[in-house]
């Protein structure tokens, strides 16, 4: 009976892997579809993100989203108290009040104070990129060999699969600056790649030349891990770990889409 009972769970056990392993290939375009279709969105997003010192800055960040053309209203908590709003229809300026208003390029280092990413990467786009770039990289092998579905959990009260990325061949490599590159931004834009390790790896900053030699990684993570929401297969936590451990967490949390966002949501409260 003993034997007939290990046999039996070795057969579910067979079964549910192989059933994992199927779902990799199933999963993942719809996890890319559903990030190219959340047109318009409501979040709270947490943050921790490495910094220089090895030390975690911590954002809590409400968003409202319109992807396309893209419209963002932030009221930031940390890594400052501010309100932030972005319409790429008006202005590809960051329009800020902090007690008092201005202007400020998405990137300009005020708006870059501990955090890695621009307030204009709000949503899934980042996350979507990473992930394509990381398949066409790795374009013919089968997703399962770096894609693992490592079960359910509940997660913000949302049942989610639990998805690891691993790229085993991550490492820290030399990249010679194009002629038509004048900053990591646009390095890290066509490398998907994340801009702050690059210059946190060469000790620089926003500015580059051509010809000059970086040392970059050769992919964003070393490996991701990622929930995704059962109910409509977003990504709705990301952790991002380098050669050093854990870079970034960043949650999606209270996630609304198909919110009807007029006007007066992107103005200053």
């Amino acid at each position: 009976m003993r034997k007939v009972n290990s046999i039996l769970f070795l057969a579910i056990l067979f079964l549910a892997t192989s059933s994992f392993a199927q779902n990799v290939t199933e999963m993942i375009p719809k996890v890319m579809a559903a990030m190219g279709n959340a047109k318009t969105m409501t979040y709270h997003f947490y943050a921790q993100e490495r910094m220089h010192d090895g030390k975690y800055s911590k954002s809590d960040v409400e968003f409202k989203v319109i992807a396309s053309p893209l419209k963002i209203y932030a009221k930031a908590k940390l890594p400052q108290s501010a309100q932030l709003i972005y319409d790429d229809a008006v202005s590809k300026d960051v329009r800020v009040k902090k007690g008092f208003k201005l202007n400020l390029s998405p990137t300009n280092s005020l708006l870059m104070k501990g955090v890695h990413n621009p307030i204009i990467r709000a949503g899934f786009g980042q996350i979507k990129k990473i992930l394509e770039t990381s398949m066409a990289q790795r374009k013919g092998e089968n997703l399962a060999n770096y894609v693992k579905v490592l079960g359910s959990l509940t997660y913000d009260n949302q049942e989610c699969w639990k998805i690891e990325i691993t790229d085993a061949d991550y490492a820290i490599i030399n990249y010679t600056v194009a002629a038509n590159e004048k900053s990591v931004w646009q390095i890290g834009k066509k490398l998907a790649i994340s801009e702050y390790k690059i210059k946190e790896l060469n000790d620089i900053g926003d500015e580059v030349k051509p010809g000059q030699t970086l040392k970059i990684p050769s992919s964003y993570a070393k490996k991701t891990t990622l929930y995704i929401d059962k109910s409509n297969f977003l990504p709705i936590y990301h952790k991002m770990e380098d050669e050093k451990g854990i870079y970034e967490i960043y949650e999606f949390k209270g996630l609304k889409l198909g919110m009807n966002l007029i006007n007066t949501d992107f103005e200053f409260q």
